[in-house]
């Protein structure tokens, strides 16, 4: 099965319903925005050039933003078990952590180690993120 098709196989009045119930919950294009920005914030962080202070202990949280909240909440009632919905928690879960470590190697002045996480293991978390996101959002808006 495909990612999500658990949910999106269902009967065409079914997936109608369950597709406007998720968009009237969740913007996902707006999570994407939102994920995407990160990196442009962690970037300022390295470089010094922030003025935000970061708490590497809230960020590597995968549910205090929007989208943490929305699939550690109500999206478990549409994808109880779904393999790409699962995979979607994973990514967003490892994206956070990196996020956070990225913050805690500059908070402990190993800039040279912040880059590389940020260049390297954050770049493919962010990636997985979108791409899990895209997929997604592909799906909500399939009209059938």
């Amino acid at each position: 099965m495909g990612f999500f098709a658990k949910l999106f196989g269902l009967n065409k009045e079914s997936n109608a319903k369950v597709r406007e119930a998720i968009r009237a919950e969740i913007n996902i294009s707006e999570c994407i925005d939102a994920h995407m920005k990160w990196k442009g914030r962690l970037q300022s962080y390295v470089e010094g050039t922030s003025k935000e202070q970061l708490d590497p202990m809230v960020i590597c949280r995968d549910d205090q933003c929007v989208l943490g909240k929305w699939i550690h909440g109500p999206a478990l009632q549409y994808f109880h078990e779904d393999e790409g919905f699962f995979k979607l928690r994973s990514d967003h879960a490892n994206f956070h952590f990196v996020a956070g470590s990225v913050v805690m190697k500059v908070q402990a002045n190993d800039l040279a180690a912040s880059d590389a996480l940020l260049k390297n293991e954050y770049a493919r978390a962010s990636r997985d993120v979108i791409q899990d996101l895209t997929e997604l959002n592909k799906h909500l808006h399939h009209e059938e």
